[in-house]
């Protein structure tokens, strides 16, 4: 797209496409079934879905479309092949795209073939063949392109400028096949100083030249419930707050990411100024939402609207299927959470024990990822089942929250009358009541009626689907 002066800006913006090239599942089988069963993705119909998702874009004649990131299933160089063709097809109608790398991206040890019951790797890419691959897409001459990582800067009209920060760790990921312990794959965020810097002094040059700037990045910056920073660090960068002030100084106040597959928009309050955060879900797993953004950079706004995709041409009923398969996913998807962090979950336990040895004389804490998975299945299912999908969907705030959040402090009671005993259990209640349960509250009513800011005088409720947002 040529650099013109135009003031309104169509974009659309999507997520998390986990494309899985066709050719990683040499057959069908046990392998396959039991990495579908960790999570909500659709993968058979992956490419599908893209073809999809790309033809309804060109319906809609966007000047640019931003990708936040996770763009592969793991990071194959199959899969991003396929992404690169199928994105090309917005290049080659005039639209502008602009791609930032997800933790599932590069350097990946969970890029696989499937065959069988069994499994063998697949080759992934490096950083340089990433921005190699999508170099019509963001890494080309035409951005300013930090050093230090695959984040870049590129002016779109006199009027408006990208800001595309890559805080991917994949430098950190191990492989068995290299000699580490475990294969292990980042999902945290982090920004080196150097590309804090570079990016801050991108911003606030585009500002002081008039420009209005929008951030794209995969990981959060501004959280989407109560202390997610501390209960979902993975998906927040670190630092986020000290980073997020400084952009809003440098006139940056909106930013899309993914990474967690909902559609939320949060904002924070700053004596600096405010950030909203747009959270975009993923099309391959439920909710299957996008977004349609226009930007007015002459009055400083922005018009946002939820686009879902129902149905495929294979599927007309693609996005209720896809409700049911989030439905039926929690228990693999918890018994999969806790197998993968299970060394880090049992250490704490051991270090907790140690320090503790006469409490834990009164507490029976399942010694398998299994056993714990069936504990907190049994008593909390159904309610936290709800809460994801209605957290996930957006605009949330029913009439039925405070019930919810009674039946999982309920669940969280019987978990504790099942694992502590004699007069430590009346004890353990009474403390979690009076420590615990009103953070836990706080939690909960920040996702369940959708509040910003929850506790403090700049609590907001903000319509996930059809905003308008200050650029």
């Amino acid at each position: 797209m040529e650099k013109t002066r135009n003031n309104i800006i169509k974009m659309a913006v999507i997520s998390d496409l986990h494309v899985m090239a066709p050719e990683l599942l040499v057959k069908d089988g046990s392998a396959f079934e039991a990495y579908l069963n960790r999570d909500r993705k659709m993968l058979r119909e992956s490419l599908e879905i893209l073809d999809t998702l790309v033809t309804d874009i060109i319906d809609q004649n966007p000047q640019l479309v931003l990708v936040t990131g996770d763009l592969t299933k793991d990071g194959e160089r199959a899969s991003h092949q396929q992404v690169s063709i199928r994105l090309q097809r917005l290049v080659d109608a005039g639209i502008q795209v602009l791609v930032v790398p997800g933790n599932h991206d590069i350097n990946n040890p969970d890029a696989r073939f499937f065959d069988g019951d069994s499994t063998t790797p697949a080759d992934t890419i490096t950083r340089p063949e990433f921005a190699q691959l999508y170099r019509h897409m963001g890494y080309d001459g035409h951005s300013r392109r930090d050093p230090d990582s695959l984040s870049y800067c590129r002016d779109i009209t006199d009027n408006l400028t990208i800001l595309a920060i890559d805080a991917c760790m994949d430098r950190l990921n191990t492989f068995v096949s290299r000699g580490d312990a475990r294969d292990h794959c980042k999902t945290s965020g982090n920004l080196e100083t150097s590309s804090q810097q570079w990016l801050i002094d991108q911003a606030l040059a585009a500002t002081i030249a008039g420009r209005k700037v929008i951030a794209m990045m995969h990981h959060h910056l501004v959280p989407h419930f109560h202390m997610e920073d501390t209960l979902a660090a993975p998906y927040m960068v670190d630092d986020a707050g000290q980073f997020c002030r400084r952009l809003v100084e440098a006139g940056v106040h909106v930013i899309f990411t993914g990474h967690l597959h909902i559609s939320d928009i949060s904002q924070t309050n700053l004596r600096e100024g405010t950030m909203v955060e747009v959270a975009t879900a993923a099309a391959v797993g439920y909710p299957c939402q996008w977004r349609m953004a226009t930007c007015n950079t002459a009055a400083g706004k922005m018009q946002l609207r939820s686009m879902t995709l129902n149905s495929l041409p294979s599927d007309p009923d693609f996005a209720e299927r896809a409700r049911e398969v989030f439905k039926n996913c929690i228990p693999t998807m918890t018994r999969g959470v806790l197998t993968r962090y299970w060394p880090e979950i049992s250490h704490a336990i051991d270090n907790y024990r140690n320090k503790h040895d006469f409490v834990m004389r009164f507490v029976d804490i399942p010694d398998t990822p299994d056993a714990i998975a069936e504990l907190l299945l049994k008593h909390l299912q159904a309610p936290v089942t709800q809460a994801y999908i209605t957290f996930a969907e957006g605009n949330e705030g029913g009439s039925d929250n405070q019930q919810l959040i009674n039946q999982l402090i309920k669940g969280v009671d019987k978990v504790v009358d099942q694992t502590v005993r004699g007069i430590l259990r009346p004890l353990t209640k009474a403390a979690l009541h009076l420590r615990i349960y009103g953070t836990f509250k706080l939690v909960l009513r920040s996702i369940l009626e959708d509040l910003n800011d929850i506790g403090t005088s700049h609590e907001t409720v903000i319509n996930d689907h059809t905003a308008i947002i200050n650029l």
